[in-house]
């Protein structure tokens, strides 16, 4: 088994903390250790080095060597300073994986999830190995909501699997996606049969690649042409090159199409998604209380999460219900809790202003 841990994406839901520089699975945005440092960590336990992959950026290369050295650096895939979504990312990852290990099957594994407790986590993936192994068929993760989660996508389930052991592995209906509003959120987990698609992707790189081929046959003619490039001269050039024209998309494009044909691995774990502020308060705070970092005084505040990076600095605050107030070094944002979502708009009116430094 190998493990694809996908570590190039931005994390826009998570600014100002997550920048360009330095996305959000490299901030220490929970304890003492990034999240990538974290997941590396938790897999180390129990795998070998040689068996973990790390795809991400050029640009970001340095900073994954420096928080997990004990990966290999030839067990980087180095996809090129080009923001393309995880559908080419992750693309590119299975093709250089296919060349190396073709009859090894794998498993994507976010580097920006907290997985509790961490053996349950660590026999899941033994478990997904051997169904894989055994039926060859594509699985994926999912959890039964228990609040509205921003930013992830969800899935109907249909009948549960009869596999002879207590893994609950079910059918999929129908893949539903992600709303882009708490309040459509909200609606839809309170129906039954809804699961969050948690990813934990597992299978056989050359047979994902034959999907990639059968619905995004675009995608599969760069990664071909990628492949070409590998090992000859001007590679990196080359393939920056290809890479630049390959449409912008999630990997979902594809595996939406074979979700019906595979399993959905119901996860025995606690799955934390920190994919937006208010992700990260419903994990760390309790019981509704505000959750507090930094220097911070707050009174008389229910439901809020107020993060300070500024040791220099005191932030005191007085009656807030339901908000985030996040400040780094050059930045203060300040907006109520349910709108999480809405932080693409600022971003976007970031750009037009032509601030792309605080981006």
């Amino acid at each position: 088994m190998k493990f694809i841990i996908v570590a190039g994406g931005q994390g826009t839901k998570i600014w100002p903390y997550s920048r360009k520089s330095k996305p959000k699975q490299f901030q220490k945005l929970v304890g003492e250790k990034s999240l990538f440092t974290y997941n590396i960590d938790v897999l180390l336990e129990e795998f070998n080095p040689e068996d973990i992959f790390i795809s991400t950026k050029k640009q970001y290369v340095a900073l994954a060597l420096e928080q997990a050295p004990k990966i290999p650096i030839k067990n980087y895939i180095i996809e090129p300073d080009i923001a393309k979504n995880r559908g080419p990312a992750e693309g590119f990852a299975f093709l250089k994986l296919s060349m190396l290990h073709p009859n090894e099957p794998f498993i994507i594994i976010q580097p920006d999830d907290i997985r509790i407790p961490k053996r349950f986590y660590l026999d899941t993936l033994y478990d997904m190995e051997r169904l894989v192994k055994k039926d060859k068929k594509f699985i994926t993760g999912g959890i039964m909501p228990t609040f509205p989660v921003l930013g992830v996508d969800y899935i109907e389930i249909g009948k549960r699997i009869q596999t002879n052991t207590s893994e609950k592995v079910y059918e999929v209906k129908n893949f539903l996606g992600r709303k882009l509003s708490y309040e459509k959120t909200k609606e839809l987990v309170s129906k039954k049969g809804i699961m969050i698609h948690c990813n934990h992707a597992c299978w056989y790189p050359n047979l994902i690649l034959d999907a990639y081929k059968k619905y995004k046959p675009d995608w599969y003619k760069s990664l071909m042409e990628i492949k070409n490039h590998i090992g000859n001269p001007n590679e990196e050039e080359n393939i920056e090159k290809t890479y630049s024209k390959m449409e912008s998309g999630p990997t979902e494009l594809v595996t939406q199409n074979i979700f019906k044909e595979g399993y959905l691995f119901e996860l025995p774990f606690k799955w934390v998604d920190i994919g937006t502020w208010n992700s990260l308060y419903q994990y760390v705070s309790e019981n509704g209380e505000s959750y507090t970092d930094g220097n911070v005084v707050a009174l008389e505040s229910t439901g809020t999460l107020v993060k300070n990076t500024n040791k220099k600095k005191l932030i005191a605050t007085f009656g807030l219900n339901d908000m985030i107030v996040i400040d780094t070094e050059d930045i203060l944002l300040i907006m109520p809790r349910e709108k999480a979502d809405k932080i693409g708009d600022i971003r976007k009116e970031i750009e037009n202003k032509k601030l792309e430094e605080y981006l």
